[in-house]
């Protein structure tokens, strides 16, 4: 990307914003309406503690649309009347936007462990585990509510005494959730998303983090859910089973989740909204599971359940 000369890239950022909540399907009908002229196209959820408070949509643009018809188009899919006061836009500066991430992305510490970016260069503190996860990963860098939440989970079941044979996390992304328990319990554990590139991204976080490969190590396969043929090797199911997904997939596999969760196995859930925990959580009672423990972080949820039986 280059610059114009005047400290900008010659794009501009048009935003939209919405006060009032929609069906993600609408909104993405909205968003769409620029897909020929857009380089990139963005949108989010605006949440309050939890409550539901509308969208803001974003879009880089070599020229701004012609904004009556813009307008006019946006009010007719969304059923609101969207005005020009719903607008934004401003020209995108010139910005190394690596070296950015990089500073949006300093070292922290979870329990035991020591979260960093390839960029950090300093001495990992004395009696931490170092979790080394890319910045700019589009998998989960350990930053978000529900992988810190997951964190916490683990954390809080390790020192609780618990001690998993065989662990499954489902959805693994970045691999970070994996490579985590396994640093935790040194137990086999097997990573299963159904994007390749997010297996590349774990295989290669598994690698960086020198964590064994194989059976006994960690495992990373693509698949779709359950179905992934690693998953459904494994005859005797899962004494952990870590999954942070989405809440509406989580209600979906709750029955395959019990199905492959051991007596006496733990579940450890998030992606989800504490708005919507309700539905979640019913999901896997009725399928067995019992005992939930709550782990809140920001407006997002993560529960621990068990399996009894």
């Amino acid at each position: 990307m280059t610059s114009d000369g005047t400290g900008n890239t010659g794009l501009i950022s048009l935003y939209c914003r919405v006060p009032t909540p929609l069906e993600d399907h609408i909104v993405m009908d909205m968003a769409s309406l620029l897909d020929e002229e857009a380089i990139s196209t963005s949108w989010e959820k605006d949440t309050e503690l939890g409550v539901d408070k509308g969208w803001t949509l974003m879009w880089v643009l070599e020229n701004l649309p012609a904004i009556p018809n813009f307008l006019k188009s946006l009010s007719k899919i969304s059923g609101l009347k969207i005005t020009e006061d719903h607008l934004a836009w401003q020209n995108v500066p010139d910005v190394n936007w690596l070296e950015e991430s990089y500073k949006s992305f300093p070292p922290f510490r979870v329990g035991p462990f020591f979260v960093h970016g390839s960029h950090f260069d300093g001495k990992i503190p004395k009696g931490l585990m170092p979790l080394q996860i890319d910045a700019a990963t589009a998998f989960g860098s350990g930053e978000h509510g529900t992988t810190r939440g997951c964190l916490d989970a683990l954390i809080k079941l390790h020192k609780s005494g618990f001690k998993p044979k065989t662990i499954l996390d489902m959805g693994s992304g970045s691999g970070i959730l994996a490579i985590a328990a396994y640093k935790l319990w040194k137990k086999p554990v097997l990573a299963v998303d159904i994007d390749k590139e997010a297996t590349k991204v774990a295989v290669r976080h598994r690698t960086i983090n020198k964590v064994p490969s194989g059976p006994k190590g960690m495992q990373c396969a693509t698949g779709n859910g359950y179905k992934a043929k690693p998953v459904t090797a494994q005859k005797s199911g899962f004494d952990l089973i870590i999954a942070n997904i989405l809440a509406g997939p989580l209600v979906d596999m709750a029955p395959e989740l019990s199905a492959n969760l051991r007596k006496n196995g733990k579940a450890v859930l998030s992606g989800l909204l504490i708005e919507q925990e309700n539905p979640v959580l019913h999901a896997h009672l009725d399928n067995g599971l019992c005992r939930p423990s709550r782990l809140p972080r920001n407006e997002w949820q993560t529960l621990i359940l068990n399996k009894l039986s």
